[in-house]
């Protein structure tokens, strides 16, 4: 019996020990990632419609298994110029994000990922991003000490 997607998260998020992801996998580049950041991820690109579509607007002899080696994937989510313009972007319209460098990286590629595949999403919206796209991007931009702070829940404002 095949468990569904929330059931999953809330054993993964049991325990803060890297997950193999591995059995979900469909494209080869998955790896293990800590449960932490389970919530706002997905097993594999190739799970999702949206990720997927990326991958079959390519010439169609192209068999690429995964987006991370999508021919754009390195320019538009892990090139540091590339990103520096996108998140200049975003605090011109946002305001300033305070962030260090490798935070920053990683914070503007995966924006740009899920803008890639979903469009621009209204404020307070969250897509899941596969765990081959974090592993890649986290790859690209470490964290010294390799802790990552995960999916962050939008803080969203009560009026009273």
């Amino acid at each position: 019996m095949k468990m569904s997607p929330a059931k999953l998260i809330q054993e993964q998020l049991a325990s803060s020990e890297p997950k193999d992801v591995s059995a979900g996998c469909s494209c080869g580049q998955c790896e293990a990632i800590s449960s932490a950041s389970l919530l706002g991820s997905v097993c594999c690109c190739r799970g999702v419609e949206a990720y997927r579509a990326l991958l079959e607007k390519l010439d169609p002899s192209a068999d690429i298994p995964c987006l991370t080696l999508h021919p754009d994937f390195k320019t538009f989510c892990l090139n540091p110029c590339m990103l520096e313009v996108a998140y200049l972007d975003f605090g011109q319209k946002h305001g300033p994000l305070q962030a260090k460098t490798p935070q920053q990286f990683r914070y503007t590629a995966y924006r740009q990922v899920v803008c890639w595949a979903h469009g621009v999403l209204d404020e307070h919206v969250r897509k899941a991003i596969p765990s081959c796209v974090v592993a890649a991007i986290r790859r690209r931009f470490p964290e010294e000490g390799g802790i990552y702070r995960g999916f962050q829940r939008p803080h969203l404002e009560v009026e009273k």
